[in-house]
């Protein structure tokens, strides 16, 4: 019987000495050259290099891409160059030019004359000489210009994403520090990588345009979803750079009341939601009720002239509500009062005009409401400052000095009123320890509260202690809820006045309750003159 093959028949493989291993292709070297370190004071910039400074363009400065930016100097002056410059053999036979890794050569040579001004040795560059490009200007030419052209920059992403592995490695604070500084970053911004990396490509791309660093950048994503939250981080962040202080003072104040926006609306979220579990109607909230069917409850009664009360409304067909203009709270009301059997309570606008009259009234209260909420947000921001300004180095300024001593020997209420108080809290947190009093009632304190605290503080940072006694003794009766309201204390005045001298930024709020209070005191001062000189002209 024969078969027929429908498959090529598998090669046999030699055994013994007749197998063969085929040997990989040798390698061959590129160019003739050697490494070397040079000294970045030596160096020229070889004429054939493709990157140059440039010249004005119609009476325009054109941007130089050649000169280092602030984060390759940070990089270099932390660990060098790390990258070998590529030289070649200049036509006097003894210069080196080079061909490409000019800003890096620049960046170095700036870190060697800064550590020459400060009496440190400096580092050399690492380098490849090309000696097979001497006198060859086409080849060199030619090497520039695919150096720079084919060189593609890192994305945004990958840049966040190489930080924020840096900030998860189990490497010491040291050893960070270092990387961070070769980076132009601190710690700070680098443990910040992590969230920063959480925005979406579109917000990356947004923040970068707006120069945001990565601790703005994890700010931003904490209250990514607050509507605006973007452009009142990016006006904060203008204010601050123009202000040139080295502060975050707008952008403190601009992210709390961004917390603020937020958690309210967290809470009517889950008041949204809690309504709808238990079938209450959610509805818009109107200017004007007098002409609809719906009205609050606040505005009606039962058919028996007694008041209607929530609780008791629930029953009714017409019970829902809307929420609160400043406050994330219900507001109740029945969306249809007289098919549902109620009545208008005796003070219930009746028209238009009435309830015009009450909405004046609604509004003074409303802007009071919004002005506390004001008052309370920077309240926050100005503690987390004092708390900075109590562990600053040195000594304390003339001014934090004078107000220490004439506070503690004075005889002003604020301060005994404090001292009588029996409260530790606010020291404790200024001082960023716990409170040792905490849970304990005003007769059973402990009597020397920061007794381990002083006993460990060396002579020269005492003051902090003085500072963040006095300090709590202004915020908590200078500064309460109604402070800004009426006739502005003095108190107030100072404490405001001597916060923004020591380089807290007051918030809008702080600054018109502080011009207010100027102001007032500018008015008494000429009132008081005026009545001198009416006594001095009668006598």
């Amino acid at each position: 019987m024969t078969t027929t093959d429908t498959e090529a028949p598998l090669p046999t493989t030699p055994t013994g000495d007749t197998a063969q291993t085929p040997e990989p292709p040798a390698g061959i070297e590129g160019f003739e050259g050697t490494f070397t370190w040079v000294d970045p004071h030596t160096l020229v910039v070889d004429p054939y290099n493709h990157r140059n400074p440039p010249a004005t363009e119609g009476g325009m400065e054109v941007e130089d891409t050649t000169e280092p930016d602030a984060e390759l100097i940070a990089s270099v002056s932390e660990i060098g160059v790390q990258t070998p410059l590529l030289l070649r053999p200049q036509t006097d036979g003894k210069t080196l030019g080079i061909i490409f890794g000019q800003r890096r050569s620049k960046a170095a040579l700036i870190a060697a004359q800064r550590a020459i001004a400060e009496g440190r040795t400096f580092r050399l560059v690492p380098a490849i000489i090309r000696s097979d490009l001497r006198g060859v200007d086409d080849a060199a030419l030619t090497i520039s210009l695919i150096e720079n052209a084919h060189r593609k920059a890192a994305s945004a992403r990958d840049n966040i994403a190489a930080v924020q592995q840096l900030a998860l490695m189990k490497i010491g604070k040291t050893r960070k520090a270092k990387h961070a500084r070769s980076l132009g970053l601190t710690v700070e911004q680098v443990q910040a990588a992590s969230t920063a990396a959480k925005l979406s490509d579109a917000s990356i791309n947004q923040v970068l345009e707006y120069d945001f660093d990565f601790v703005e950048m994890a700010d931003l994503y904490e209250v990514e979803s607050v509507s605006g939250a973007l452009g009142k981080l990016h006006r904060a962040k203008r204010r601050d750079t123009k202000a040139d202080d080295g502060q975050r003072g707008n952008w403190a104040h601009a992210m709390q009341e961004l917390r603020d926006a937020k958690k309210d609306q967290e809470q009517r979220d889950l008041l949204t939601a809690e309504l709808a579990e238990a079938g209450i109607p959610l509805v818009e909230r109107q200017w004007s009720w007098v002409k609809l069917a719906a009205r609050p409850l606040s505005d009606l009664i039962k058919a028996d002239g007694a008041a209607l009360s929530a609780e008791e409304h629930r029953a009714c067909p017409g019970h829902a509500a809307f929420f609160d203009r400043n406050e994330p709270v219900a507001v109740w009301l029945c969306q249809d009062w007289t098919a549902c059997g109620h009545q208008l309570a005796p003070g219930a606008p009746k028209d238009e005009r009435e309830e015009e009259s009450k909405e004046d009234a609604k509004e003074v209260r409303r802007l009071v409401i919004a002005n506390n909420k004001a008052w309370r947000a920077a309240r926050t921001v100005r503690q987390e400052f004092l708390a900075t300004l109590c562990s600053r180095k040195g000594d304390a300024s003339p001014a934090a000095w004078t107000l220490i001593m004439s506070t503690m020997t004075g005889t002003s209420y604020l301060y005994s009123h404090f001292v009588d108080s029996f409260r530790t809290d606010l020291v404790a947190s200024f001082l960023r320890v716990p409170d040792p009093n905490e849970g304990r009632s005003k007769w059973n304190r402990v009597p020397n509260p920061f007794g381990e605290l002083i006993a460990k503080t060396p002579p020269g940072r005492r003051w902090q202690i003085f500072l963040a006694h006095v300090a709590a003794a202004y915020e908590q009766h200078a500064m309460g809820d109604s402070a800004w309201r009426g006739g502005i204390a003095s108190t107030t005045q100072a404490w405001l006045r001597f916060l923004k001298n020591e380089g807290y930024q007051l918030s809008d709020f702080e600054a018109e309750t502080l011009a207010a209070a100027e102001a007032q005191e500018k008015e008494q001062t000429e009132e008081a003159a005026q009545e001198q000189a009416v006594e001095a002209a009668t006598a």
